[in-house]
């Protein structure tokens, strides 16, 4: 073989192994493994460049010190592995004596090299070839002395390998066991097969070893490591189609003077046709490997399409959840699915719908509560329970209490996979970066530092968390590839688009109710309250007349008064609750709004409240109302403020401050009502919030009652019109508001009106 020719895999090997080593100590520095691998990487470059020297030019300098490298093998191998290995506990001692004997057989080979160097060139550094090598007879004893140094590194290397073999069985459940068998089999098959001494195959193997190692170091996940093969497996069919189509165009052109023309010119023809029929060969080729290697992915890419043109012509979200959660039952991929939507406070995500043989022990996550998993989900996208237990082993303290607060809420919720379902953006070039390649997933499988960047966190920043699909397989213990993910993240995608395209149709259709209603209310309005005007005008021209007549006819007259002045207040609030909003918003003092309503209440009642400022009044304390309606009050300096309408905020108390009267009038004594202001921290989902409390200690409220509310028209007082609380609820909600209800846990009820706070005035600037 002509010595050019048998040299260059080593030649290959050697640039593979200087490029990886390169690459990765350059992708992070601060990783003592990706340091450790890229000195292992130099040092068996160096060994296969010396090794390509020797061959090439036949000098045996070159293969001694090709074989002083090769002693260092086991040593840097020992220590790029050992980062590997979780929780390695490595004698210190055995490292020393490890270090000791290099040292001293570095040291016995450099001198028997001056040795050999000083005596004459027949008796020199002449060793048997490769030709002889099987003849014994013609070994010498420093062929011995060689075939024992290279027996030291091919054991030092084994010795490595079997330390992962042991590793692996001491982590056997985990999914680092797999991962490590994984590479004590490469190991062993680059031990065997990946000497230079194997002409051409050797080098090679080494090669793709190096480049498996690295692809594990960065990864990090099982499941990527078959698609590792698949890809080198389209690669090698690649390279071979295209060295066919150019060996076809090339070859047969004969090495003459004047072919120059014909060789150009078919070399133009090949280009061409490389350039137009690269990217459709490499995805045909993908495409094959994908489905011979991964059929469940193919079958479940090919599902998820399907059910992503299902989806768009679904607008209820019950029915989008129950589509998704079947396609998925049926994939034989998922043996447990949940999925949560956002509740309409914004406070928490609640459980919908859910697959799997055991019920979910987990119907809500409080987004407060479960924030480190929910924040992550939003900012980061997709997040895989083996990668935050790898992220978690090399974290800091802080980082290490968040990361096992996001596995104890997976584990919680049995899922191997959480999913985000985020809101689309509203502006054009925010739904450019939507796509599912923009995603933070997408960016980090394609380039790890990328992912980390400014940009592809300002494109998940900008999106708010809507729902959460969690899925596992409960066979695997990696489930899901990367691959998968993102097909994952392209159907919660789309689910995001239907939530959000039927969020807009049920506020369409409320538009169009309310329309409807207000047209009808001006109409019943006018055809009602003429008559009634008739009516109790023809009972007070009457009533006069009447004097003498008896106490039945006079107790009739008033009730035909009192009814007719009833049905005019329900009319009234009628129009109230259809009327679209039209109040002014304006810097407010809210205890001026609370006193306002306070001079408002009857005498006879006013006594039963009491009124707390807190923070908002300088000397705050617990006042009677009456006190507190007239009180010269010092306002806080930095007291929070909001922006609203006074005349429709005083409506929504004095509402509330009534109910609450009228629900504790009937005790003996009759209870009491307190009305108290407070700031809330994030009191809202998305900024802090002034509370208005209003308290009594009535019988509270049941079930039945509490989940009616804001219904219109239900009312459980008899002279109710059951449209004060809906109309309260619709004057909060325009100042961007909520009404929360609850229970107090001794006795009575507490209605919390909750305004977001204006951060640019302060009580003060007011």
């Amino acid at each position: 073989m002509n010595p050019l020719t048998g040299s260059l895999p080593s030649l290959l090997t050697a640039t593979v192994a200087f490029a990886i080593g390169t690459s990765v100590v350059l992708r992070d520095r601060s990783r003592d493994d990706f340091v450790l691998f890229a000195v292992f990487c130099f040092n068996l470059g160096l060994f296969h460049l010396a090794s390509f020297f020797h061959e090439f030019s036949d000098i045996t300098l070159f293969r001694w010190g090709a074989q002083s490298i090769s002693l260092v093998l086991p040593w840097t191998a020992d220590r790029c592995f050992s980062t590997l290995i979780p929780a390695d506990d490595r004698p210190r001692r055995r490292s020393r004596l490890q270090t000791a004997i290099l040292v001293l057989l570095l040291g016995a080979h450099a001198t028997a090299l001056f040795l050999l160097l000083s005596r004459s060139p027949e008796q020199g550094l002449d060793a048997v070839t490769r030709e002889r090598f099987w003849d014994f007879s013609d070994w010498g004893p420093w062929d011995l002395v060689s075939a024992g140094l290279n027996a030291y590194v091919i054991v030092g290397l084994a010795f490595v390998a079997r330390r992962m073999w042991r590793a692996a069985k001491q982590a056997e459940g985990t999914a680092t066991a797999p991962r490590l068998r994984y590479l004590f089999y490469a190991s062993m098959i680059a031990i065997v097969f990946g000497s230079p001494a194997i002409t051409a195959i050797g080098p090679v193997i080494s090669a793709v070893y190096l480049y498996f190692v690295a692809q594990t170091l960065q990864r990090e996940r099982l499941l990527e490591l078959p698609e590792l093969a698949a890809r080198i497996m389209t690669l090698a069919l690649l390279i071979i189609a295209v060295t066919g189509l150019l060996a076809l165009l090339l070859l047969w052109i004969p090495s003459k003077q004047g072919s120059w023309t014909l060789f150009l010119f078919n070399s133009a023809v090949a280009a061409f046709a490389v350039i137009v029929l690269l990217d459709p060969v490499r995805q045909e080729f993908e495409s094959r490997v994908e489905a011979w290697l991964f059929r469940d992915r193919a079958e479940l890419r090919a599902l998820l399409v399907q059910l992503r043109f299902r989806l768009l012509n679904v607008i209820d979200p019950d029915e989008m959840v129950q589509v998704v959660l079947e396609a998925l039952a049926e994939s034989n991929r998922v043996t447990t699915a949940s999925m949560f939507l956002l509740d309409a406070r914004g406070t928490s995500l609640v459980l919908l719908r859910e697959i799997g043989e055991q019920p979910a022990s987990v119907t809500r996550l409080d987004v407060a509560k479960r924030r480190p998993l929910l924040e992550r989900m939003r900012t980061q996208g997709p997040q895989l329970r083996d990668v935050l237990e790898r992220e978690r082993e090399r974290a800091g303290r802080d980082a290490e209490v968040e990361l096992q607060d996001c596995l104890d809420i997976l584990v919680e919720l049995g899922a191997a996979l959480a999913v985000p379902i985020l809101s689309v953006p509203d502006r054009p070039e925010d739904h450019e970066s939507s796509g599912v390649r923009g995603t933070g997933w997408a960016l980090a499988r394609r380039d790890p530092q990328q992912a980390d960047s400014d940009r592809g966190r300002r494109e998940l920043s900008r999106r708010e968390l809507i729902g959460a699909l969690f899925v596992n397989d409960e066979r695997l213990l990696e489930p899901f590839s990367s691959e998968e993910v993102e097909l994952f993240e392209i159907l919660a995608s789309q689910a995001a688009v239907t939530l959000q395209n039927s969020a807009v149709w049920e506020q369409r259709k409320e538009r169009e109710r309310l329309a409807a209603l207000g047209e009808m209310a001006a109409g019943l309005a006018h055809e009602i309250r003429n008559p009634l005007g008739a009516i109790k005008g023809a009972v007070q021209v009457v009533e006069p007349g009447l004097v003498n007549a008896d106490d039945l006819t006079r107790e009739f007259l008033g009730v035909i008064v009192e009814e007719v002045d009833r049905l005019n207040r329900v009319v009234t609030q009628f129009l109230g609750y259809s009327r679209p909003y039209s109040g002014e918003m304006q810097a407010l003092d809210l205890t001026e709004v609370v006193r306002a309503t306070l001079r408002l209440l009857p005498s006879d009642r006013i006594g039963r409240v009491w009124v707390d400022f807190r923070a908002f009044v300088e000397h705050s304390r617990e006042l009677p109302a009456a006190e507190a309606s007239h009180a010269n009050l010092t306002l806080e300096a930095h007291a929070p403020a909001v922006r609203g309408d006074p005349e429709a905020l005083r409506q929504v108390l004095h509402n509330l401050v009534l109910n609450a009267l009228d629900a504790t009038e009937e005790q003996s004594p009759p209870g009491k009502v307190w009305i108290e202001l407070e700031h809330r921290v994030r009191g809202l989902p998305d900024t802090d919030a002034v509370a208005i409390t209003v308290r009594d200690d009535g019988p509270g409220l049941s079930t039945a009652t509490m989940s009616n509310l804001f219904v219109p028209f239900h009312t459980t007082k008899s002279g109710g019109t059951g449209l004060g609380l809906p109309i309260s609820q619709r004057i909060v909600e325009n100042h961007r508001g909520m009404i929360e209800v609850s229970n107090n846990p001794d006795a009575g009820a507490s209605f919390t009106v909750l305004l977001p706070v204006d951060l640019g005035i302060t009580s003060t600037s007011q």
